[in-house]
């Protein structure tokens, strides 16, 4: 069932019950208010003939039956005068027919000898709609028989039902007008939800660039610009997925060519010295290493993609950053550049050892590669209650204000001339920022060029 109709259908059971509640309510107040005036004017009746009879009773006995009869004529209403043990003594019938029998078992009747008056409604074949009233006939405040009054109720309960039919009829209009208008309502509210079902189906055959045309501040408006924020996103990762694999297929084509380029002549030319076959395959071992580092690194990079989140453990972040610069001083000094470590302190915090040791590994390495013999790469390491702070600064080369954005991004390596002296292919400080990101940490750099560059990171002492 879609959500058009289920809107709908929620309006419609809300609409129904709210309808016939309301309508419940209206007719049974109306059929009560009516019912209680002609039980107070039946019950005024019975009680002015009691009161009648009461007089004539041992006095002029003869005149009960002649006044109950003409007063039954007078209101149209059948008269029955019983003694205090429900023997009907008098029926103001013609006939008669129910003089001397008992009708004590008369719920109302019952109630009369006992003191109080009554009234109930029967329907009675034959007659129709019909409310006895009964009330005591007393002598100086003891009962001596009771008056049963006959009435035909059949108007009041034909304008009763009247009214309920004339209410069934108007709720049944409103309804159905209400339900018209809450299927036109629901449309109306669901259609923006259909433009976005219909939206997702787009994106998801990847057009990314779709945009949903939906105004408003309420909810489904906000839904829209989450849903155009979203596409937004997935385009732009859609473009650096194609970039990478772009980039990536351009770094590990290079190294074949390369190969090919040397394997070829060998395998064309019959004598050829042994020392150019040495040297031809030196040269494709290099370029072999150089595929081998470039896969390496993207493993890294795709581990580190299927990763949400690192069970941390308190390490001891001085040794971490000395095993650093221990293992990099050889290279650093080959090439001619003094590798400065400074901490104060020992200082704790929760990492993970291997990731957080190649996140300072890959920035130190990459100031050493880009600062020229004579130059100085410095790893500080400082910490309060909340945070570790690592500056790791060189003087080499720098890098421009217009690549400076970008040198977290993959296979960003700032101009052709940096890449081409280093061989390196712009992967390292991605994986230092999703190293970062992992620690939940911040990453700044910070660099001129032809002085030098500063990466900052803070990393936080807690793993929360």
């Amino acid at each position: 069932m879609s959500i058009r109709w289920k809107i709908f259908s929620v309006y419609f059971i809300i609409l129904i019950i709210s309808l016939a509640s309301t309508g419940i309510y209206l007719f049974n107040n109306i059929y009560e208010s009516y019912l209680s005036n002609e039980r107070v004017t039946n019950l005024t009746q019975a009680n002015m003939i009691a009161n009648l009879v009461s007089k004539f009773i041992g006095v002029s006995s003869y005149l009960i039956e002649p006044t109950i009869v003409d007063y039954s004529n007078q209101i149209n209403s059948r008269i029955l005068f019983t003694d205090v043990k429900g023997k009907v003594i008098v029926d103001s019938a013609g006939n008669g027919e129910m003089e001397g029998e008992d009708i004590n078992n008369y719920s109302d009747v019952k109630s009369a000898l006992k003191g109080s008056g009554s009234t109930s409604i029967h329907y009675i074949t034959g007659s129709g709609w019909t409310m006895y009233s009964a009330v005591p006939v007393t002598i100086k405040n003891e009962i001596v028989g009771s008056i049963l009054l006959s009435t035909s109720i059949d108007d009041v309960m034909n304008f009763l039902y009247s009214i309920k039919m004339r209410m069934i009829y108007t709720f049944t209009a409103i309804g159905s007008i209400v339900s018209i208008l809450s299927l036109i309502v629901a449309a109306f509210i669901t259609k923006p939800l259909k433009r976005l079902t219909d939206a997702t189906k787009v994106i998801s055959e990847g057009k990314f660039d779709y945009k949903v045309e939906i105004r408003g501040n309420d909810e489904i408006g906000k839904l829209a610009d989450a849903f155009n924020d979203m596409s937004t996103k997935l385009m732009k990762i859609d473009d650096e997925r194609k970039r990478f694999v772009s980039d990536a297929s351009h770094e590990l084509k290079t190294p074949l060519a390369a190969i090919k380029a040397l394997v070829e002549p060998l395998i064309s030319s019959d004598n050829v010295d042994i020392s150019v076959y040495k040297e031809f395959l030196k040269d494709i071992n290099s370029e072999v290493d150089r595929m081998t580092r470039l896969v390496n690194e993207l493993l890294v990079l795709a581990r580190i993609d299927k990763i949400h989140s690192i069970e941390n453990k308190t390490e001891n972040i001085g040794e971490i950053a000395y095993n650093v610069v221990e293992n990099l001083e050889a290279i650093a000094r080959q090439k001619g550049v003094s590798l400065i470590f400074e901490s104060d302190k020992n200082i704790f915090a929760d990492v993970d050892a291997d990731r957080f040791y190649r996140m300072i590994y890959n920035v130190v390495e990459n100031g050493i590669k880009y600062t020229p013999s004579g130059g100085t790469v410095k790893l500080n390491l400082d910490s309060d209650d909340k945070n570790v702070y690592i500056t790791i600064s060189d003087t080499g080369i720098g890098i421009s204000q217009e690549t400076l954005p970008k040198v977290f991004e993959r296979f960003s390596r700032g101009d052709t001339a940096r890449s081409q002296k280093t061989g390196g292919f712009g992967l390292g400080l991605a994986i230092v920022k999703e190293i970062v990101d992992l620690h939940k940490g911040h990453i700044d750099v910070k660099s001129t060029v032809g002085e030098g560059t500063e990466f900052y990171i803070t990393i936080p002492v807690k793993n929360v």
